[in-house]
């Protein structure tokens, strides 16, 4: 029996993605900008089955009813698109918490649309593959890529021109590090799909954000050209609190962060005040990702490792692409 193994990583976005012009096609409001991270690493194995339906698995264990759905609902979607008669056993192994604020969801679907094109011999190019995977979930098109990777929004009602490029390979920045520090690895209570709808809805600072986010993205991937992690974090701080003042003034608000995410941040801002280039982004989730250099993890390690609400810290370099093999 045929089987896939396939690696893909999950991404953090420097220059956000929050909120879609279509939700059934994954559209976005705007374009964004993320790096692949090895520290975060999803593995899913693929194969086929008779039975005329899927079975999902999370490390070998069945999966959730809604879980379920939801894997089996994008397997529907490749199946019409890519006019598949196939149905599979997919089982998912993450080496970090699911649906905790650490994009498992990118790697997870960039992961089982790789699989699914080599398991059935499709040869889809990397921007097909952006196109399926975005429609799993949105942050799942840059997994298909390592590296530093732009989700260009794109401007057609069939979302044809959304998708991701790299834009600059794993050893572009050789000393570029982010530090996942988990304060709290239960999943968070509303889901990042409900939450942004709303904050694209009901917030009144949403339309500002897209514009200033939108202006801030040329210069992050200047920036990020340059190697000048001063700059590519400050703006990372700047896009990542303008998104979260989407959500704190929705109605009715949402608030991911916890008070150990404050005291966290305060930290950071601490080591800043003492010349120490590192910057703080948080995605949907109480969970704080720190953007340093190689030089200075230790030092920072080592002050964040005071604080007693510190978990755990996962040091990660830039990723580089997914890795698919096939297993007979």
């Amino acid at each position: 029996m045929k089987k896939v193994l396939a690696r893909a990583n999950a991404n953090i976005a420097l220059i956000k993605y929050w909120g879609k012009r279509d939700e059934n096609l994954f559209l976005p409001t705007k374009s964004s900008l993320s790096v692949s991270l090895d520290a975060l690493e999803t593995k899913t194995e693929l194969s086929f089955v008779d039975d005329g339906k899927d079975y999902i698995l999370f490390d070998d264990i069945a999966a959730s009813p809604s879980e379920v759905h939801k894997i089996s609902t994008f397997l529907d979607l490749l199946r019409k698109k890519l006019n598949l008669k196939k149905y599979f056993v997919v089982n998912t192994k993450n080496n970090f918490p699911t649906a905790a604020g650490l994009a498992s969801s990118s790697s997870g679907f960039a992961a089982l649309t790789l699989a699914v094109n080599k398991l059935c011999g499709l040869n889809l190019s990397n921007r097909e593959l952006s196109i399926l995977a975005r429609q799993g979930s949105g942050s799942a098109c840059r997994s298909v890529f390592g590296g530093f990777v732009l989700w260009n929004k794109g401007v057609s009602d069939d979302g044809r021109d959304s998708f991701a490029e790299q834009i600059f390979d794993h050893m572009h920045w050789p000393e570029f590090r982010v530090l996942i520090v988990v304060t709290d690895s239960g999943q968070k209570l509303i889901s990042s799909r409900e939450a942004m709808q709303n904050s694209l809805q009901t917030s009144p600072f949403y339309k500002t954000w897209v514009e200033d986010s939108e202006t801030n993205l040329p210069l992050m991937q200047n920036n990020i050209a340059a190697k000048n992690i001063i700059k590519v974090g400050l703006l990372a701080e700047l896009d990542c609190l303008d998104m979260h003042k989407t959500m704190w003034t929705a109605h009715p608000p949402i608030n991911y962060w916890t008070d150990s995410t404050h005291k966290v941040i305060d930290t950071v801002l601490e080591l800043q005040n003492q010349k120490v280039p590192c910057f703080y982004t948080i995605d949907a989730g109480p969970n704080v990702k720190v953007i340093c250099l190689d030089k200075d993890v230790s030092f920072i390690k080592n002050r964040l490792q005071q604080e007693s609400v510190v978990k755990n810290i996962l040091t990660s370099k830039v990723a580089a692409d997914p890795v698919v093999e096939m297993i007979v």
